[in-house]
């Protein structure tokens, strides 16, 4: 995937539409690990 298109996978995992084009600084291995972060937390959010 592209930084691109991992930062438009962040915003679907939070459902959100603000601009994240801020995180487009990162590198592709630092936006998959914020993404399996948000999806550890979203989930652990969810089992409540």
């Amino acid at each position: 995937m592209t930084n691109g298109e991992l930062i438009k996978k962040i915003g679907e995992i939070l459902k959100t539409d603000l601009d994240l084009n801020f995180l487009a600084i990162l590198k592709k291995e630092e936006l998959e690990t914020l993404i399996a972060c948000v999806r550890d937390r979203v989930d652990q959010v969810g089992e409540r």
